[in-house]
């Protein structure tokens, strides 16, 4: 992409900043001990959050994945006179600073959108070149195809004048390279940049050459073709901190001064040394490795400036090699020293299952007792002493996972191991903790892998409800990587407190992509209560696709939530498959939610009878679904059980499942829906919806909550063809009835299929509605295929 090419907005005008506004977050998770709380939110609470009040205002459009954190300056002057690459601006604005995959740095007016060409466009846009290409070699599922540039979070220096940002570049002659970058943040002009680390050669068909020589750095510790700069920047005492992992590749660690942007000293690694070891597949290794990546999250810095980090699976001896360990070094004139450190007593269980500690950051406490709290792919989260971290006390079978690690303050099994299709699913904690000193007591939120958010109470150092902390109603689908987490409050004024999460809606991250994601207000006092999701009003309010390792970003009465874009298939790329240029999103953006939504707009619709949709079969199971796993609703006790009900069954649910506090749900059936879908009308249509609702004694109940289901999240089951010949798509649906019903002849499910088109130019939805009348679900035995009526054989 070329800078002119960039869609900015052209302001000669002053700019306006309306209203008050919350301070500034120049910085991943808030500040450098990474709480993740924003503590001076003045607008919205817990009452003011939901969804008559609260929804999305408006996308911010960008041209690749936002896989790092967005920032905030308030009230910053912004004047574009001294870049000529973008147009004239000048004004003062709240702005809201988002860096993309593609390389492209914007800077947002974060109260409006100024929308060009149906396009928002930025205050100043600045693209810094070509970014590295994705491949194989760095992305085994091609989640972050097609392209990786810019993955960690910037900074920004206290005087708000420059943003840092690191960038992965191809170079002339397919070289890559990393560069830091100082952009001004008024102009958005790349006032100055540095090379880190040597250039790679790589070849232009990587796969093609013989393994491990598709790309030679010149520094055996540092790979510029695979080491990956996710972990987000630190900025402490003036030195610009940027640390690397990557799969294979050691942890590396460097220093630039924040004026000059000179290398300080020499590059820090974590496994100088490397040990033999037997991986997880009973082959023989030689373990490096350390990686420094922390799903995004920013190294940490306490008082005295001391750095604190989490490493990868690596090498470890305690003395140069520190793989799967948490670590307090300093810097000054002579490198990088290490004071301490705390290495779990599994530390070679962790490295032969890949359970790294790395894959989370650690929080450093704010108050209390000088505590770091951390966690990893073990699921275990760790209390250390700050002054203390513990060092390495082995455990009696280092190749065992049983052991307890008494050199520490305290260790808590968050998310145990999970056993699902023969397979052994670790509760991994991903990014870090979040942590609030609330009205009645401190809290730690966390929310690792196949398992509902946790909010354990937290005072004296220690966690006081270990073994029963608070948990949320939601469960995204197993996989990776749990969810992505901030907080909002006024202080620790009481009702203030909302926790806001991201989190898979309907795929594993890791290994799909086109996996959605849904964005949770929880109340941070009691996080078993929903305030407001992306999916209550999801017409309106829903996000787009799961931006993987990404917090969303609450600050001065919005929340600003990156994505991967507007839509994609769901579905796993193996071998050397890779997603085309048509099967790519058509939208990337940054979501915007904030306090008066505007009105969902109404369309007329359409009912017609035709042949695009019928259904082919039915049948009815016991329903097995823990009421604890749905989303509660209010104080009551309801619960909405829908997306329980989808994340157990793996299929879309035909109607809204909603349960009060006496319902007991024994007895209730699983009903199980084939349709078939004309292939013919499926590329104009939107999905397939349904009407349904109880009845009772031969009276339909006022109860109509059928549900829409977009055809991209359609679970298709196989393939047909119908009567009159036309080819067809198997479909599967699910939903519950003869719940409480003692008598099991009385009528307790109708519902019936619509195919759904949505008219742009003619401002229409039309219905096609299956030509049959009503399927009715009667009594737990009700069974019938309509296979020989409706299909070819």
């Amino acid at each position: 992409m070329k800078l002119s090419n960039l869609s900015v907005l052209l302001l000669v005008a002053q700019g306006s900043v309306a209203g008050a506004h919350a301070g500034d977050v120049l910085t991943q998770h808030y500040d450098n001990a990474r709480t993740g709380a924003v503590l001076d939110e003045k607008q919205l609470n817990t009452i003011s959050v939901k969804s008559s009040n609260f929804g999305r205002l408006w996308n911010l459009d960008s041209d690749g994945q936002i896989v790092a954190q967005p920032l905030y300056v308030s009230e910053l002057q912004i004047d574009t006179s001294p870049n000529p690459n973008v147009p004239l601006t000048r004004g003062t604005f709240n702005v809201v600073i988002v860096a993309t995959m593609h390389n492209t740095v914007y800077a947002y007016d974060a109260d409006q959108p100024h929308v060009v060409n149906g396009r928002t466009s930025p205050l100043w846009a600045t693209w810094l070149g070509n970014p590295r290409p994705g491949g194989k070699d760095i992305d085994m599922y091609r989640t972050n195809d097609p392209e990786w540039g810019i993955l960690s979070t910037p900074v920004i220096d206290n005087d708000r004048k420059t943003v840092y940002v690191v960038a992965w570049h191809l170079d002339p002659g397919n070289l890559q390279q990393y560069r830091l970058h100082a952009i001004d943040l008024a102009s958005g002009l790349d006032r100055q940049q540095v090379n880190i680390g040597p250039a790679g050669s790589t070849s232009a068909d990587a796969k093609n050459t013989p393994a491990g020589k598709e790309c030679d750095g010149g520094d055996k510790r540092f790979n510029p073709c695979k080491h990956k700069q996710r972990a987000a920047l630190l900025l402490s005492g003036g030195t610009i901190y940027v640390a690397f992992g990557g799969d294979g590749n050691r942890g590396a660690l460097f220093a630039f001064d924040a004026q000059t942007l000179q290398q300080q000293g020499r590059m820090w690694t974590s496994t100088p040394n490397g040990e033999p070891f037997v991986n997880q597949h009973g082959e023989p290794a030689m373990l490096f490795s350390g990686g420094i990546w922390q799903s995004g999250q920013g190294l940490a810095s306490d008082e005295q400036g001391n750095i604190i980090l989490n490493t990868g699976n690596g090498a470890f001896d305690g003395t140069a090699s520190f793989g799967n360990s948490t670590l307090r070094l300093r810097h000054d004139d002579h490198g990088f020293q290490v004071l301490d450190h705390f290495t779990p007593c599994n530390v070679k269980f962790l490295n032969a299952q890949d359970l790294d500690l790395g894959s989370a950051g650690p929080i450093v406490i704010p108050d209390g007792p000088p505590r770091i709290i951390t966690g990893g792919k073990e699921g275990i989260l760790y209390v250390l002493n700050r002054d203390d971290l513990g060092g390495h006390q082995p455990g009696p079978d280092q190749t065992s996972e049983q052991c307890s690690n008494t050199n520490i303050v305290q260790q808590v099994q968050a998310f145990g191991p999970v056993r699902h299709a023969a397979e052994t699913h670790w509760g991994n904690i991903h990014g870090s903790p979040v942590y609030w000193r609330g009205p009645d007591t401190a809290r730690i939120y966390v929310w690792g892998e196949n398992s509902p958010l946790k909010a354990y109470k937290f005072a004296e150092g220690s966690f006081q409800d270990p073994s029963d902390p608070k948990q949320s109603g939601f469960r995204p689908p197993l996989g990776m990587p749990g969810g992505m987490l901030a907080l909002s409050t006024d202080g620790n004024k009481p009702g203030s407190g909302i926790l806001w999460a991201v989190v898979p809606f309907d795929g594993d991250a890791n290994k799909q992509r086109g996996v959605r994601g849904i964005v949770l207000a929880l109340d941070a006092q009691d996080v078993s209560r929903v305030l407001w999701t992306s999916e209550q009003l999801p017409s309106r309010d829903t996000l787009g696709l799961f931006a993987k390792f990404n917090s969303p970003l609450p600050v001065a009465g919005k929340v600003f939530v990156p994505t991967y874009g507007d839509q994609e298939e769901l579905r796993s790329y193996s071998n050397d498959d890779a997603p085309n240029k048509d099967q790519l999103p058509r939208h990337y953006y940054l979501t915007v939610y904030g306090l008066n939504p505007p009105d969902i707009t109404t369309r007329p619709v359409a009912n017609q009878d035709s042949n695009d949709i019928t259904v082919v079969r039915l049948e009815t199971t016991t329903l097995n679904l823990d009421k604890a796993l749905c989303t509660r609703l209010d104080a009551a006790g309801t619960r909405d059980c829908t997306e329980a009900l989808v994340m157990s069954t793996q299929a879309p649910s035909l109607h809204n499942f909603v349960v009060t506090a006496g319902d007991d749900l024994t007895g209730c059936s699983l009903v199980r829906v084939t349709t078939a879908s004309r292939d013919a009308a499926w590329p104009t249509a939107s999905g397939v919806g349904f009407w349904s609702t109880r009845a009772v004694g031969g009276n339909i109940a006022a109860d109509d909550s059928g549900r829409f289901t977009e055809k991209n999240s359609m679970r298709q089951v196989g393939t047909a063809t119908l009567v009159n010949g036309d080819r067809a798509s198997l479909h599967q649906f699910v939903g519950v009835a003869n719940c409480g019903s003692p008598n099991t002849d009385r009528l307790t499910r109708l519902f019936k299929p619509y195919m759904r088109f949505d008219d742009s130019a003619n401002a229409v939805i039309f219905q096609n509605w299956d030509l049959s009348s009503n399927y009715a679900v009667q009594g737990p035995d009700t069974q019938f295929d309509r296979s020989g009526q409706v299909l070819r054989p």
